[in-house]
């Protein structure tokens, strides 16, 4: 039996078309994934341009804006002409008169515009507090302005398990789902090559002096190990050079992996053994595969929350979509009886796939060959 995986490995390796789909091309796509969302959410915010019209003096509010001028704010003196007619052509985004009572002019309603509408705000609120530091004790206005200012400090966008969610770990999840179900090839030529209407090597297997048995299990042995080889390659490509965060029991990520490989393969074996024509069964293995991804969220942002919330039993009979629901409830949401729901409908599709094309594999019979 070892013999028979081992010499069936070498075979499958040379095969550069099924190494290509099951290996190369999800690599490929993580590296695309990687380049277009890899730098969402790591811009630098910039300071907000603004004119400073001297009215009358107001000592306090000025050292407000001189505190800020550098780090939130980018403060340019000007005359009130000047300032509006910046203002218009769009060189600034607002004006603050410094006087008695303290004003700002602006001239939309943007993230800039509501951010220098959020300071004014926070300095009329605390104006009487501000001009008695000013006056007494100048040197803490910095410390004041920095309470004021720290918004971030009291707030984190954490799921309910401690951990932080990025939204584009959906993406890379429904991939991994996308590289197991690329299995489907692989699965599929490991059937048409054990039958004799579909090509010369099937037709040798079938007459050769040793059990049906014997030689499906070493396939389906073979195809399965080569196959969750390649989507372990594919983790480890996302997470040492892309840098994905896949965090977790590492045990229960290979078990994820592996029945994502297993159900892949016999998804394809299962295609493989149906009597169909060869050009619709490939295509079948790129279009099932594409169309579970697609629900599981490969192409939609929200495309497996927007089906949980419509009907969720596609969710729980997907089997891309229990893949990446298991990546999920292991690196963001730590959900033990979910993953274990999932894990169990993995192994148990997987299961009745390759039972079935066990089964008709092996009551293939022919009159002559």
């Amino acid at each position: 039996m070892f013999r028979l995986v081992r010499y069936r490995i070498k075979q499958i390796l040379r095969e550069k078309g099924l190494m290509f789909w099951g290996l190369c091309f999800p690599i490929l796509m993580g590296t695309f994934f990687h380049i277009a969302f890899g730098n969402l959410g790591t811009e630098n915010f910039e300071d907000v341009p603004a004119a400073l019209v001297s009215v009358s003096e107001n000592q306090a509010f000025s050292s407000y804006l001189e505190e800020l001028d550098g780090s939130l704010l980018k403060l340019s003196p000007m005359e009130e002409e000047e300032a509006l007619s910046a203002l218009k052509d769009g060189r600034i985004s607002g004006v603050f008169y410094i006087e008695e009572i303290p004003s700002l002019t602006v001239a939309g309603t943007g993230m800039e515009e509501t951010l220098l509408s959020s300071l004014m705000d926070g300095y009329t609120q605390n104006a009487a507090v501000f001009s008695e530091i000013a006056k007494t004790h100048p040197e803490n206005l910095s410390s004041a302005l920095e309470t004021l200012t720290d918004y971030h400090s009291f707030t984190k966008t954490t799921s309910l398990g401690g951990r932080t969610y990025d939204s584009t770990l959906e993406y890379f999840f429904a991939l991994i789902a996308m590289a197991c179900f690329y299995g489907t090839f692989l699965g599929s030529t490991l059937a048409n090559e054990n039958t004799a209407s579909f090509s010369t090597l099937g037709a040798r297997r079938s007459i050769a002096p040793v059990s049906k048995l014997r030689i499906i299990s070493a396939d389906m042995a073979a195809g399965v190990l080569i196959h969750f080889a390649s989507v372990l390659l594919l983790l480890a490509y996302l997470r040492l050079v892309l840098g994905v965060e896949l965090s977790g029991n590492p045990g229960l990520i290979l078990l994820i992996t592996f029945l994502g490989s297993l159900t892949g393969v016999s998804l394809g074996a299962a295609i493989g053994v149906s009597r169909l024509k060869e050009g619709f069964q490939t295509l079948l293995d790129v279009v099932i595969p594409l169309a579970m991804c697609f629900l599981a969220g490969l192409m939609v942002s929200g495309m497996r929350q927007l089906i949980e919330e419509s009907a969720p039993v596609i969710n729980r009979i997907n089997p891309a979509a229990l893949i990446s629901d298991s990546f999920y409830c292991l690196t963001v949401y730590e959900d033990p009886e979910r993953l274990a729901v999932n894990l169990v409908t993995l192994a148990a599709i997987s299961l009745g796939l390759t039972l079935y094309a066990f089964l008709r594999m092996r009551r293939e019979r022919y009159d002559s060959i």
